[in-house]
This record gives C-alpha cells, sequence and structure tokens, in this order.
C-alpha cells in the first residue's frame, strides 16, 4: 500500500521539476543590427549647375562637382548608428566623394552632422568606412536621417552607401 502512494508521488514530483513553475517572466530586449544599403539610384542632385550620370548602378559628375541626397528610413523609430561603408571608385588625385551622415531637426530648422568617410585615390573599387560617428542615436520622431554625398571631380563613380545600426527589439 505505501508503494502505491509515494510512485505517484514521485512522478508529481518529476513533472514539476521538469516543467518548472508557472511564473510568467518578461523577455529581456535583444540588441539587433542591421544594415541599409543605399544605391546609386537613389540618390538625387542638389545642386543644379553640375552635369552629372546616374545609371542606378553608378553615379557620376562630368566635369565639374556635385551634391546629391537620399533619405534613410529605419524600421524602428530610435537606432543607434554604427558604421558608415562607402562603396566608390576614385581614380583621380584632384578629386574624391565623401558620404555624410546628417539628422535634420524640423522643429528647430536646424541639421547635425553624424559622421563622414570619404574615397582615397585608387584606381579599384573601394569601400572605406568610418565607426566615428557623434551623435550615433537617431530617433526618427524627431529627426529626418539623410545621407549627403559630394562629389568633386571627374573620374569617380558611387557606387552605394551602407549604413549599419542596432536597436532594441
Amino acid at each position: 500500500m505505501t508503494r502505491k502512494l509515494w510512485v505517484p508521488a514521485l512522478v508529481g514530483l518529476l513533472v514539476a521539476a521538469l516543467v518548472g513553475p508557472t511564473v510568467v517572466t518578461a523577455a529581456e530586449p535583444r540588441l539587433t543590427t542591421k544594415t541599409i544599403m543605399v544605391p546609386a539610384a537613389a540618390f538625387i542632385p542638389t545642386t543644379d549647375n553640375s552635369d552629372y550620370g546616374n545609371e542606378g548602378l553608378a553615379l557620376w559628375v562630368g566635369s565639374s562637382y556635385g551634391n546629391f541626397t537620399a533619405p534613410l528610413s529605419f524600421p524602428v523609430p530610435v537606432v543607434n548608428i554604427k558604421k558608415i561603408t562607402l562603396y566608390a571608385l576614385d581614380d583621380n588625385v584632384g578629386a574624391g566623394i565623401c558620404a555624410t551622415l546628417y539628422r535634420a531637426r524640423p522643429a528647430d530648422a536646424s541639421d547635425d552632422s553624424a559622421g563622414q568617410v570619404c574615397t582615397t585615390n585608387a584606381s579599384a573599387p573601394q569601400s572605406p568606412y568610418t565607426t566615428t560617428i557623434s551623435p550615433r542615436r537617431v530617433n526618427t520622431g524627431l529627426q529626418g536621417p539623410y545621407l549627403w554625398v559630394n562629389i568633386s571631380g571627374p573620374s569617380v563613380w558611387l557606387y552605394g552607401v551602407k549604413v549599419t545600426y542596432s536597436y532594441e527589439a
């Protein structure tokens, strides 16, 4: 008779140990890192005096210079920018390409330069990057993030800009 009582009790204790307590716990936020690739086709000119070409894959200027911009759209309202990578070809010692990340603040009619990366003269495609970014935080409820690209002469081609960012999910 004693054996009939302790076997179900032992099985009950084992099941309780395997299942664990029925306490609901909140999930810890986890850091998620993602990237946005902005292709050359996304950049629109901001100077009307430049001779430029944009065939989707590459953006370039003729004999002068040009400034171009592209908005950034993130999947969550608050992100931290980790890295900006520029994909370009710079085959001209006297020219180059710089990409700068800005945070526009329409409420006070201003913007912040958060980070910049530029090419160096090289006869092959390159991908310089920067992790020197300040301020890193972008709150799209208050700020409009965008990229500004300056091309300062011929024989340089922009292929795209990649922005690496993180957020808590």
